[in-house]
């Protein structure tokens, strides 16, 4: 990773170190709509999706369960927020469906 991607990173940790566990709760209020455009997806059976920017995990773990016989995939630069999210997917069940 480039230094510059480095620095993003380590940027990004700090700002959510603490945030990321009131996340979900705070995004309610500035992500309006999400749940809405989750719905709409009609993913095939077998699909696999990527979500960039998963943060928490909170859309891939609302996704699997709306849909069972497709796979999700998400992308973080924060590694504390991927380690939220794979504790989440874990406690929800879902780690055989989600990777993060």
């Amino acid at each position: 990773m480039s230094g510059v991607m480095q620095d993003a990173a380590r940027q990004m940790d700090g700002m959510y170190k603490y945030q990321r566990y009131i996340y979900n709760a705070t995004r309610k209020y500035y992500l309006l709509g999400r749940d809405l455009l989750l719905n709409e997806l009609e993913p095939d059976d077998g699909s696999m999706i990527l979500e960039i920017g998963c943060g928490t995990g909170r859309n891939l773990i609302h996704a699997a369960r709306r849909w069972p016989n497709a796979r999700f995939v998400g992308f973080d630069i924060s590694r504390a927020m991927l380690e939220t999210a794979w504790t989440s997917t874990a406690r929800a069940g879902l780690s055989d469906r989600i990777t993060v």
